[in-house]
């Protein structure tokens, strides 16, 4: 059908642009985008944040560990009762059984062991979990790292690197050998390699280093040797795993290290660039910090605090669907702790 002719008195359209017209509209929808995506993610936060998690979970995951660790963690994924813990049944002394009885007898010993008390805490910014550097016939982590718990392990077996990513050695390294109090517990953290190296306390922090934590930057854990477990404040909480849920949580834990070739945990070993000095460890930490290379990059949807609920989660314990904030952590487990309650089991 022909177009109707403008009216005399009517003054001529103007002439179509259609590349400014499209320009227009995508920066139309990019500017709503802009404005969605924030109100969105704000939106997740506080609805997956107060859902507790699916008690089946997700699998765990598990990493080539030697010993028990990672056998028990594939057990518990695969259905199978948990065995006998690593070192116990080939300890001298002990008789032989057959495979069957012997794994009943000790089923039933882990089932009347105590639970192993670990901690929660959180800065308002950052969550951590605390736990027992030794639990009596347990592996622990002190064990996958390679600590020197009295036992001859070597804080350096693993081989060290500085933040560029070369060899650190010298005067610049850490100390190789870190003994551990009788007492003494692990704060254990995850999160981005950069941010933490250079921001040892907050009044350090580069706003440069924060956006490029948000860029799926690489993942460091963070290892702080407490002589004995935190004091209990309103940011902390208090759990009692039993012996598999702490296996479990040791198993993830041990999952988020990446490791060298011999499969050995790798050291990060820090220049002085960050105030770092061989008194405080060589971080601008305390001297008992040590950070590994980790698995899994930091985003806003993997903060350190997901990767904390999701170990709390492995080791059976409440936790929330989703959450990047440490608030909503805290917010599914217990404000006083319950000796009768355990969780793991």
């Amino acid at each position: 059908m022909p177009s109707r002719p403008p009216h005399p008195g009517q003054p001529p359209k103007p002439p179509r642009r259609p590349l400014l017209h499209a320009l227009l509209h995508a920066l139309t929808w990019t500017l709503r985008g802009l404005i969605l995506l924030p109100l969105g993610y704000m939106l997740a936060v506080a609805v997956l944040g107060t859902m507790p998690r699916p008690t089946d979970g997700l699998p765990l995951p598990v990493c080539c560990l030697s010993g028990g660790v990672a056998r028990n963690a594939a057990e518990q994924m695969n259905g199978v009762p948990a065995s006998t813990p690593p070192d116990m049944s080939d300890a001298p002394g002990t008789p032989g059984m057959p495979g069957g009885e012997k794994a009943g007898m000790a089923d039933a010993a882990t089932g009347k062991a105590p639970p192993v008390t670990i901690h929660v805490i959180s800065n308002g910014v950052h969550a951590d979990i605390v736990l027992p550097a030794r639990v009596a016939g347990e592996p622990g982590l002190a064990d996958v790292l390679g600590l020197d718990g009295g036992t001859g392990g070597r804080a350096g077996d693993g081989p060290e690197k500085t933040p560029d990513g070369e060899s650190g050695s010298g005067a610049d390294s850490q100390p190789a050998l870190l003994h551990l109090p009788g007492n003494a517990h692990l704060a254990i953290g995850w999160g981005a390699r950069e941010f933490y190296l250079s921001t040892p306390t907050w009044d350090r922090m580069r706003p440069g280093v924060a956006l490029r934590a948000l860029a799926l930057a690489p993942a460091a854990l963070h290892v702080e040797v407490m002589p004995g477990p935190p004091l209990p404040d309103a940011d902390t909480r208090i759990l009692h795993l039993s012996r598999q849920g702490y296996r479990n949580l040791v198993a993830f834990m041990a999952a988020s290290l990446h490791r060298d070739a011999d499969g050995r945990p790798v050291r990060i070993g820090t220049t002085q660039g960050s105030g770092a000095t061989p008194e405080n460890g060589g971080t601008g930490y305390g001297p008992g910090s040590l950070f590994f290379e980790a698995t899994g990059r930091f985003s806003p949807v993997r903060t350190c605090n997901t990767w904390a609920a999701e170990a709390l989660a492995a080791a059976g314990a409440r936790t929330p669907v989703w959450t990047p904030l440490p608030h909503f952590v805290l917010y599914h487990l217990p404000a006083t702790s319950k000796q009768g309650e355990k969780y793991g089991e």
